[in-house]
């Protein structure tokens, strides 16, 4: 998988049984690890938004058409400190356009 790392791709795109589409992006390294995380991840965020913003997605899964969004952000571990205030805010300002914003954390 790109991750966050790679500012320009969708990691993976996926629909939930109830028709929510998730787009999911992954962050392996721990939080802090790069001085660059920061800014990749607002970044990243951006190029989800923009995705589903501007019809790309619905462009390219038509079947997405008019459904809910989910942007997911797969880490190891819980955002802490800068990374915790980027994606807090990327929640609140993404819920103001019935986008939701959820942190998964994986084993």
């Amino acid at each position: 998988m790109p991750g966050i790392a790679d500012t320009n791709k969708i990691d993976l795109v996926a629909q939930e049984a109830d028709g929510t589409v998730i787009l999911v992006m992954f962050e392996e390294r721990p939080w802090g690890c790069d001085p660059r995380q920061s800014s990749q991840l607002q970044e990243k965020i951006n190029l989800y938004v923009g995705y589903v913003l501007d019809g790309s997605l619905a462009r390219q899964y038509p079947e997405t058409t008019g459904k809910p969004v989910r942007i997911r952000l797969d880490c190891a571990e819980m955002p802490t400190g800068h990374i915790a205030h980027i994606t807090a805010h990327a929640a609140s300002q993404l819920r103001a356009r019935s986008i939701e914003f959820q942190i998964n954390l994986r084993n």
